[in-house]
């Protein structure tokens, strides 16, 4: 079977048919020949990953000319016998002239068909009866960033790139006491602010004397290395709950110089020096466990602190000390083909953050992208209004006041934001 895609800036408009049938070859076209060559070597590696060898071809073709794209479209059909049109995306003369080709060979089993990837809806645009595509389209997060070119950076625990969390029940339930603690009588910036101090402590300390612990000289833990001010507070009734909880096992800087704690383990060190890792996390596990009706889940996968490497050309040494080569977007989740990018906000929200996500959706995923900004705090800022229509502009989604929705309420929330 061959596939002809109308070449279109959107990926996952030209893939979308191979994910819901593998065909024997693809053949794009469009008028530009390295920016086809450069998708083709996207689309073959996430096909390969899957276990599948297609065959990429691409034409290119002048959309000004209607003979020229006349004689390609004439020349694939003479030489295919089993041609199925995707016009999902692509250009408008290239629709034209399919029509006319489809007219003169009336006794050619040509098949045309258009996708609607926000319903997963095929349209057949023969008025035939029949189409080609089995299985519902859907892609991973992994395969969605590569089919626009980049690459998600994996790492582990200690590393700042994406890891994959062990959500087992145990610590599920350590998610549910840090939320407990962290939105307590909506006091999310008491949270913001001691988990700031062991971010900075983090940076600058050594291991404890205790599993999981880590110790750091308090006057360190205020210049924060030597790159920012860090003043030290200790806010006694969240250190408190967290050791009663049994995330923290272990602090002590009664000596006035050093500050010592001890974690429960890995992953909840992890949580509990970042300042914003509560509110992710919540969101997070909350979309890994949304559910249709019928029980199967809302999102085919989900992602957490996800780190995108933009031209999946990933250097240790880039990432490291340029900011510019990455971007971490804190959730990113796939409803089939549709990705959502949600930033989390447990704390002050600023215009650039909107610009953020917004630039880092539309490369990865275009006019499907779905854009969330979660916040805490919104309503406390000087002039919310501002934000508020600033992301309406922009097409982003709002949820505000998460910490004082019911679980209920939030998973109500939650299933319907690949749809918003």
């Amino acid at each position: 079977m061959t596939y002809i895609e109308f070449f279109d800036k959107t990926a996952s408009e030209n893939v979308c048919a191979c994910l819901t049938h593998i065909p024997d070859r693809v053949i794009y076209l469009g008028n530009n020949a390295k920016l086809m060559q450069k998708h083709i070597a996207n689309y073959e590696r996430v096909f390969f990953a899957r276990g599948f060898e297609i065959e990429f071809q691409y034409k290119s073709v002048s959309y000004s000319k209607i003979e020229n794209i006349l004689n390609v479209l004439t020349e694939i059909v003479e030489t295919y016998d089993d041609c199925v049109f995707d016009v999902t995306g692509g250009d408008e003369m290239l629709v034209m002239a399919l029509g006319m080709v489809y007219a003169r060979y009336p006794d050619k089993n040509i098949q045309i068909h258009k996708f609607n990837l926000r319903s997963n809806v095929v349209y057949d645009c023969d008025l035939d009866g029949n189409t080609v595509y089995h299985e519902t389209p859907t892609l991973s997060v992994n395969e969605n960033i590569r089919i626009y070119g980049g690459e998600v950076v994996y790492g582990d625990i200690q590393e700042e790139k994406t890891y994959l969390w062990e959500l087992t029940p145990e610590f599920r339930e350590d998610l549910d006491r840090m939320w407990e603690i962290c939105s307590y009588n909506d006091e999310c910036r008491k949270w913001n602010t001691q988990i700031s101090v062991w971010d900075a402590a983090a940076a600058v300390a050594v291991p404890g004397p205790y599993p999981c612990s880590m110790t750091a000289r308090i006057s360190d833990i205020e210049t924060k290395a030597g790159k920012k001010r860090t003043s030290y507070k200790k806010i006694t009734g969240i250190i408190n709950a967290l050791k009663k909880a049994g995330l923290v096992t272990y602090f002590n800087d009664s000596d006035g110089a050093t500050m010592t704690v001890a974690f429960k383990n890995e992953q909840v060190r992890r949580c509990l020096t970042k300042a914003g890792q509560a509110l992710e996390m919540m969101i997070f596990k909350a979309m890994k466990d949304s559910k249709e009706s019928d029980g199967t889940p809302v999102y085919d996968d989900v992602l957490n602190g996800v780190v995108i490497d933009w031209d999946g050309d990933f250097h240790e040494e880039e990432l490291a000390e340029n900011d510019e080569t990455k971007n971490e977007m804190d959730i990113l989740a796939m409803h089939d083909t549709v990705p959502v990018f949600i930033s989390c906000k447990n704390g002050v929200v600023t215009s650039s953050e909107l610009y953020k996500l917004y630039t880092v959706a539309q490369r990865f995923g275009g006019p499907y992208s779905r854009m969330v900004l979660v916040t805490t705090a919104l309503s406390d800022m000087n002039n919310p209004e501002h934000i508020r229509q600033r992301a309406s502009d922009m097409n982003i989604r709002i949820l505000e006041d998460v910490q004082k929705m019911t679980p209920e309420a939030l998973a109500k929330r939650i299933r319907t934001l690949w749809c918003s």
